[in-house]
Parts: C-alpha cells; sequence; structure tokens
C-alpha cells in the first residue's frame, strides 16, 4: 500500500528521471487494476479524479464539470481504492477548490492521510468560458480560489500539479509556485493539428519558464495521443514529460478487449 510522500522527495525522483534522459509519464488512472498495471509500466505518478469513473462508465470525461456527482467525494472513494493498490508510486489526487460544502484543508489533510502525496486543480474554472465562466468568477467560483488550494498544499509538502490552458493561467500558476504544470491543448473537433499544439505548448512554456523555471511541464489533449505524436512533442519543446487518461487507460483496454473477444470469436470447432 502506498503512503504519502513529501513533494521534495518526489520531485527528487522525478529530477533524477529528466536528467537520465527519459521522459516522465503521468498515468491517469480511474480503478485499483489500472493503477496496479500503470505502476508496473514504470509510471511516474498515478493521476484520478471524478472524471476518470464516468469515462470508465462509457461516458465523456466532461461529464466530471457538470452537476452529476459530487466530485471531492468520488474523489475521496477512488483514492480509498487506489492506495491500496499501489506499492510506491506516488498518488494525485483531483480537488475541486471551489466545493463550497467543504473544508479544502480539511479535505487535504484527509487525503494525505489515505496516501495521496499530491493534487491537481480538477475539476477546474479553466475549461469554462464566455459568460458563464464570467458569471462564476463574479460569484466567487473562482480559478483564484484553485491558485490558494494549490499553495495551501504545497504548505502541506503536498506535489502541486495544474492544468494550463492559456498564457494567463500559465503566468498566475507559475507565480504561485506550482511544482507541475500540465498544459492542455484541448479537446475539440477538428482537434489541433500537431504542429498547432506544439506552437502553444512552446508560446505557454515561454511564459512559465520566465517566471517560476524550476516547474515541471507536461502535455496533454488532442491530438497527442500515443506514443509517437507525444515523441515530436517531447523533441521539439521543452516538456519533460506527458499525461494521459485516454491514451494510457481508456483507448488501450478498449482496443484489448476487442481483440481478445474477437480471438474467441473466432474459434472453429476441429
Amino acid at each position: 500500500m502506498v503512503e504519502f510522500i513529501p513533494r521534495t522527495e518526489i520531485i527528487k525522483r522525478l529530477l533524477e528521471e529528466v536528467e537520465n534522459g527519459r521522459p516522465l509519464i503521468i498515468a491517469g488512472v480511474s480503478l485499483g487494476e489500472t493503477a496496479k498495471a500503470a505502476e508496473a509500466g514504470g509510471a511516474d505518478l498515478l493521476l484520478f479524479y471524478n472524471s476518470g469513473r464516468f469515462r470508465m462508465a462509457g461516458i465523456g470525461s466532461l461529464a466530471g464539470l457538470m452537476p452529476y456527482a459530487n466530485a471531492n467525494d468520488i474523489t475521496i472513494k477512488i483514492a480509498k481504492e487506489i492506495a491500496p493498490a499501489v506499492k510506491k508510486t506516488p498518488l494525485i489526487g483531483g480537488v475541486c477548490a471551489t466545493d463550497p460544502f467543504k473544508n479544502i484543508r480539511k479535505l487535504l489533510k484527509m487525503l494525505k492521510e489515505i496516501g495521496v502525496s499530491g493534487v491537481i486543480n480538477y475539476p477546474t474554472v479553466c475549461m469554462i468560458d464566455g459568460i458563464f465562466r464570467e458569471n462564476l468568477e463574479e460569484q466567487g467560483f473562482s480559478f483564484d480560489v484553485e491558485v490558494e488550494m494549490l499553495k495551501t498544499a504545497s504548505k502541506m509538502e503536498m506535489l502541486t500539479t495544474s492544468y494550463v490552458f492559456n498564457v494567463y493561467e500559465a503566468r498566475k500558476l507559475a507565480e504561485a509556485g506550482v511544482d507541475l504544470a500540465i498544459i492542455h491543448v484541448g479537446y475539440r473537433k477538428p482537434p489541433l493539428t500537431l504542429e498547432q499544439a506544439i506552437e502553444k505548448i512552446r508560446e505557454i512554456t515561454e511564459v512559465i519558464k520566465k517566471v517560476n523555471d524550476r516547474t515541471l511541464i507536461f502535455c496533454h489533449g488532442d491530438p497527442i495521443v500515443d506514443a509517437k505524436t507525444f515523441k515530436k512533442v517531447y523533441s521539439e519543446t521543452e516538456v519533460v514529460g506527458f499525461m494521459g487518461f485516454t491514451g494510457i487507460e481508456r483507448a488501450p483496454s478498449i482496443k484489448a478487449i476487442q481483440l481478445v473477444v474477437r480471438e474467441f470469436k473466432s474459434v472453429k470447432r476441429v
């Protein structure tokens, strides 16, 4: 069973991997079994949050931003299932910092006691824009609240991870001293081309590095969907790693199950 690991120790481990020329992989997991598999495969960090449960139910990830269940309660439930299944890989849990019914400091303490070593700002208002985003900010459900949660977690020796969608968020999170920044290039149809994604990653990376060059930068989102596309991004930007949910947990398992079922279905009597 994995236990809480202080952020300084985790960062030391990660930097050793980087210095040895190896990419860092954050595996998004939603179940104890997939967490075990990702750890066995060599994942550096295991990330989980409420959207994973919807994803494993065959529902789109954005259901995690809808009012279908309490995000923080789901995170706690997943943590209690995953922590006993994992041996030593640090866990990062999603925290909805704007939850008006949770004492965030107590929530962070609870996660630490379960064995979670870090947090990410998810669900996040960063995935919302337009009039609705403006209204959320006006009523106090703001990005600044998420930043304060990350600052609090850091003071509690938890590893801090954040999603970053634009240069404004990048600057604020870098100023807050976040440990890991996951540049999210979005989900859209049609998706950005790989070249467009690389350009966006470079732009955001430049802002982060100017403010805090200690922040470790990862990439995520369409069109970075597999090792081949990640290799191009890794080679042409300053990212040190990749974070994947669908690319690591969902898509490979779907393909494997389909293949095995087809093999069984193709059996003939002799």
